[in-house]
């Protein structure tokens, strides 16, 4: 008797298990661990108040241009990402839903959630766009300063890169919203338009090239 209350007591915890386990046909469940429920993946402050750079650690000039791109393509994405919220937070939740959720058998949000995911991308990338653009002016990356890996056709580069930034920078939503506005003509249609950018730039990258070719060969 003694023997057969733990052998009984193993078999229901099994049978628990198994119940707790057992799943609706054709239910598909998505749960995510949502630690710290306060805030969930909300923006959280850099943690970084001050830093401490080894004087003998060299800045090489052919090191900036990704950090440049990266840059640009940050703040690219700030501008649509402010759009996408500026245009969702006007849409009245009834108007779209009648639940409070989007979504569908694969992933289901809550419009509250998409609000504030659409925030915290837009303070995210705020934060990160404004790292890196401090970094770039720092003096140990100032175009004047002499190193071992720049060169003039980079610095070049860079600078175009820059002056892109500081159009995109000075408000990225309205230059999003231009993008946007350029994708609905009725010229084309987005990928039409999207494809005479790229051979537009294509062409003035070629012509760019060109023009390098002759300036380094009139100089020799």
């Amino acid at each position: 008797m003694s023997e057969e209350k733990p052998m009984n007591e193993a078999i229901d915890r099994v049978a628990s298990r198994a119940l707790a386990r057992r799943k609706t046909a054709g239910e598909v469940r998505f749960i995510k661990d949502r630690g710290g429920d306060h805030a969930e993946w909300a923006w959280n402050p850099p943690g970084a108040g001050e830093r401490v750079i080894d004087p003998d650690y060299t800045f090489e000039g052919k090191n900036l241009k990704p950090l440049a791109q990266t840059l640009r393509s940050a703040l690219m994405a700030l501008g649509h990402i402010q759009t996408a919220r500026t245009t969702f937070t006007k849409i009245r939740s009834a108007t779209i839903s009648p639940d409070g959720n989007l979504g569908g058998r694969g992933y289901i949000l809550t419009v509250k959630d998409i609000r504030k995911m659409l925030s915290n991308c837009d303070e995210a990338l705020s934060a990160i766009t404004d790292t890196i653009y401090d970094e770039m002016q720092a003096v140990h990356w100032h175009p004047q300063v002499e190193d071992s890996g720049g060169n003039p056709r980079e610095r070049q580069e860079v600078q175009q890169i820059m002056d892109n930034v500081t159009e995109i920078r000075q408000d990225p939503e309205t230059w999003a919203e231009g993008e946007e506005a350029e994708m609905s003509d009725e010229g084309g249609t987005g990928a039409d338009k999207q494809a005479r950018r790229k051979l537009a730039g294509q062409n003035s990258d070629a012509a760019t090239r060109l023009a390098l070719r002759w300036i380094v060969g009139g100089a020799q």
